[in-house]
C-alpha cells in the first residue's frame, strides 16, 4: 500500500467523530463512499460485515473505499 494512503487510514482510525466528517465533506467523496467510510471508521466493521449489510461484493467495498482515501488523502495533504 502507498505510504499516503496507510498514513491517511491510519489519520481515519484515530480522528475525532468532528474532524472525520470534516475531511470527509471536504473530501467530496459519495454517499455510498462516506456510508462505507463511517461503517468502516465509525463502527468497525471489516469489508466483509459492510458488503453483507449493503447487499454487495467485498471487492466492491474494497475499490469504493481506495476511491475515497485517494479523495481523502488529496484533502489531508493540503491542511
Amino acid at each position: 500500500m502507498n505510504e499516503m494512503l496507510r498514513k491517511t487510514r491510519e489519520w481515519l482510525n484515530c480522528s475525532t467523530r468532528r474532524s472525520f466528517s470534516a475531511v470527509l465533506h471536504e473530501a467530496k467523496i459519495t454517499p455510498r463512499q462516506m456510508q462505507i467510510c463511517e461503517l468502516k471508521f465509525v463502527k468497525g466493521l471489516t469489508n466483509y460485515q459492510i458488503a453483507a449489510e449493503l447487499n454487495v461484493s467485498d471487492k466492491t467495498i474494497e475499490k469504493e473505499l481506495n476511491r475515497a482515501y485517494k479523495s481523502i488523502t488529496n484533502v489531508l495533504k493540503s491542511l
